[in-house]
């Protein structure tokens, strides 16, 4: 229905989307259908209420004047539109709020993992919640307090590499080349610094110090022992006193040529004297530390192939020629450093041409296989008694069967050997 130019009621329903949706929607809240009549003053609702028997048509007539409308709209939309400011307004502060409150632990993060990440490890992150920014910050923490710990073993490790190459340097670098013998030795410290050491040095008679020696205990400590403990032989060794005449007489310090080495037992013997020496300047200065170490030192004269040895608790040297185990050079005494004023034996042997001397440390005889299986004097016996070119030959078949046996077992001491073969006539 509609009203025409002259306001006349048409009962033919309007042409106009407006009004057929607005009758759509309307045709939901009414039992009965209605139409929509509109006009430039005026809309209304004419709802048909005829009953079965009544004679005429009715209508219900719902209806508002197009002013009263248009003020009604215009109020309505002054409130939404205060609303929606208001709305806008208080939107506004609490994102900002609620993105300060996030963002800035955040931010606080990412300068605290700037200033990690030049390098400065002396800040936390703070921990002010128990959401997820809190677990990222406590777990920021986790990861600087590891930084931390991981700094400091690689300063550590720093200073081990330090003292290992210091420790290198207290090792022969250069073996004297001496005619018609060979001398070779194997050194693998088991870490970083090593307690073992082995010594080859030409005394100022033109005699040789052989030494090869086990610190206690391992790290560190034991390592710098064994820089004191070589130290000591070898200044003790240089400058023995021995008599002959009627008072006592200086060894010069002067290096003399093979051919003039005197032939008097005498040189070798107060040579051997650097390891009581030795052994009392460990025992009396550094008692309380416990330190001491199984030695063997031996003056080796190179003309007549005599060696005059102590055996300070170490392991037995092995005198070996043509595949037989000629000899053992037994400990003569206890381990050095132990206590003042022990008497160390003196042992004297003749190397023979073509005899093998060979000796090591506890690391070779005590080594663990994957199946912690020991390796055993046995095993190192029976590749001694194999047939062998040279002395270092038979070191590199040693270290060759050992490595084997070990595999992958992690070593736990060190690996240091040294043989000494006269040549064959």
């Amino acid at each position: 229905m509609f009203f025409d130019d002259h306001k006349v009621l048409h009962l033919n329903p309007a042409q106009s989307s407006f009004s057929e949706k607005l009758d759509r929607n309307l045709k939901r809240h009414f039992v009965k259908p209605g139409l929509l009549a509109r006009s430039d003053d005026e809309h209304a609702l004419f709802v048909n209420i005829t009953g079965e028997n009544d004679l005429n048509t009715y209508f219900f007539k719902i209806g508002i004047d197009s002013e009263s409308f248009a003020g009604m709209m215009k109020r309505e939309a002054k409130w939404i539109a205060l609303i929606f400011i208001i709305t806008l307004i208080l939107s506004r502060f609490l994102g900002y709020y609620f993105a300060r409150k996030i963002s800035r632990p955040i931010e606080n993060l990412s300068e605290i993992s700037t200033d990690v990440a030049r390098g400065d490890l002396t800040h936390f992150a703070p921990v002010t919640s128990g959401d997820e920014i809190g677990e990222l910050s406590t777990n920021f923490n986790k990861m600087v307090e590891g930084l931390r710990e991981w700094e400091s073993v690689k300063k550590i490790e720093f200073e081990l590499e330090k003292g290992r190459e210091i420790q290198r340097e207290f090792l022969p670098n250069k073996i004297p080349d001496l005619p018609n013998w060979e001398i070779a030795t194997c050194f693998y410290p088991a870490g970083q610094v090593s307690g073992d050491f082995y010594d080859v040095f030409m005394l100022p008679d033109g005699n040789v110090g052989l030494v090869i020696a086990d610190v206690c205990d391992k790290g560190v400590g034991s390592a710098l022992y064994m820089a004191l403990f070589r130290s000591l032989i070898r200044v003790f060794a240089e400058q023995a006193i021995y008599c002959t005449g009627p008072g006592p007489t200086k060894i010069s310090a002067t290096p003399v040529s093979i051919e003039t080495i005197s032939s008097s037992a005498n040189d070798q013997m107060a040579r051997l004297g650097a390891v009581s020496s030795t052994n009392n300047y460990i025992a009396n200065l550094h008692g309380r530390e416990c330190m001491y170490a199984t030695l063997f030192f031996g003056v080796l004269n190179p003309s007549t192939g005599i060696l005059s040895y102590i055996n300070g608790g170490h392991e037995p040297l092995y005198v070996i020629n043509a595949g037989n185990i000629k000899d053992r050079l037994k400990p003569t005494g206890p381990a050095v450093g132990l206590m003042p004023d022990i008497i160390f034996k003196s042992q004297k042997i003749q190397l023979e041409p073509g005899d093998l001397l060979v000796g090591y440390t506890d690391g070779v005889t005590e080594a663990r296989s994957p199946e912690d299986e020991i390796y055993t004097r046995d095993r190192l016996q029976s590749l001694l008694t194999q047939p062998l070119k040279s002395a270092t030959e038979t070191l590199e078949r040693i270290k060759t069967n050992l490595f084997a046996f070990i595999d992958i077992a992690p070593r736990s001491d060190d690996v240091t050997m040294l043989a000494v073969q006269r040549a064959s006539v």
